[in-house]
């Protein structure tokens, strides 16, 4: 009998991490992307500071970039691809002070554009409109981009108060920014009226929905489920979205060997 093939899914995972400068973290944070069945992670909040910071690669996760705060162990976002995906990279664009990365390759001749963003708890639609900007001259091909905006882009519906201490301008300036790119909310996309949130802030006891991937109005065809998922050793819960690829793995599962 002839082995069929279908459409295999990438699964992308977004989340701040809290740091991981602690080895068991990094080991949990593996497992989890691999028992996930992680094909990119968008990290936020490494704390990995400088040339001399931890790696995070290992046999499953071997493909890893970073852009790391050079003094302090703050900030830092990381982009991690498993071995599975056979992702061929072609640029790099990195944040000196660790908040943002992009990453530019193409996985089975289709060009992609990853950036990982973790903006300030101030200024935030400032810190975002400039870093779209940047992400703008740098992309090609189809773009996923995740992170921790430390903002609800719409109160009403993204947090448990239903109100946000950010000015309505801030988030204005915000979304119009992620328009300017044609970038969509995954989650919000697949769940239009649901609330669901990642993160509790102890200083204002509320929940919000501040951890996001997003995708071009254009390549929406192609989504296939956005979950949020549940918060383990980070206070931030994770953010899963999978979508169609132009990967194929076999049809018949009989055909693989113990």
């Amino acid at each position: 009998a002839k082995m069929g093939f279908s459409p295999a899914l990438l699964t992308y995972w977004s989340n701040n991490t809290g740091g991981l400068n602690q080895p068991e973290k990094r080991t949990h944070l593996l497992r989890r992307l691999w028992a996930e069945r992680v094909s990119v992670a968008f990290l936020q909040e490494t704390h990995f500071r400088g040339p001399d910071a931890p790696k995070l690669e290992n046999k499953r996760f071997s493909l890893a970039y970073y852009a790391n705060h050079p003094d302090a162990k703050r900030a830092g976002v990381a982009i991690l691809f498993a071995h599975t995906v056979p992702f061929k990279h072609t640029a790099t664009h990195t944040d000196p002070g660790g908040r943002y990365l992009f990453v530019k390759g193409t996985i089975a001749d289709h060009t992609y554009t990853f950036a990982s963003i973790y903006c300030p708890k101030r200024g935030q639609h400032t810190f975002l409109s400039r870093t779209l900007t940047k992400l703008n001259k740098f992309r090609e091909g189809l773009l996923m981009v995740a992170g921790d905006l430390n903002m609800p882009l719409d109160p009403h519906l993204d947090t448990s108060h239903g109100t946000s201490t950010i000015s309505p301008h801030c988030l204005r300036s915000a979304t119009k920014a992620l328009n300017g790119l044609g970038l969509v909310d995954c989650w919000r996309t697949a769940h239009p009226d649901d609330r669901d949130f990642t993160h509790f802030s102890h200083v204002h006891h509320r929940y919000s929905r501040i951890d996001y991937i997003f995708m071009p109005q254009e390549y929406l065809s192609l989504l296939h489920d956005a979950h949020i998922g549940l918060t383990t050793h980070s206070d931030h819960a994770p953010v899963k979205v999978r979508t169609s690829s132009p990967l194929y793995k076999p049809r018949d599962r009989q055909w693989k060997l113990n």
